[in-house]
């Protein structure tokens, strides 16, 4: 099998999050979605404000720009900035706080 290249230059529009915690409702976008042997992988980019997790699968992310917090329901916040990964368990649920535009990338297990 030939490495899969993954570019991030073709973000979709901005669209609300489903389950926003704050108002406005915070505005997210994706760029070069597809799916590999393993799951699916791609960018995500999210503007300011606070929602619930969506994604029910495990989940690998890398943080290329921003900075905010996620709290998982019953747990202490996890702060993030450029540089840091964070991986979710299968299930994991709990509420993104984007302070400053977040852009990710992200490998998602099914």
């Amino acid at each position: 099998m030939s490495p899969t290249l993954i570019r991030a230059d073709a973000f979709g529009p901005p669209v609300a999050v489903s389950r926003p915690t704050s108002e406005p409702a915070a505005l997210f976008r994706t760029a070069a979605d597809q799916e590999i042997p393993v799951g699916s992988t791609g960018f995500w980019e999210c503007m300011r404000g606070r929602f619930r997790r969506q994604v029910r699968e495990a989940e690998y992310s890398y943080f290329i720009s921003g900075q905010g917090s996620f709290t998982p329901d019953g747990g202490e916040p996890i702060t993030f900035r450029a540089g840091d990964a964070i991986y979710f368990a299968a299930n994991t649920e709990g509420e993104w706080n984007i302070i400053e535009t977040v852009r990710k990338t992200y490998l998602i297990f099914p």
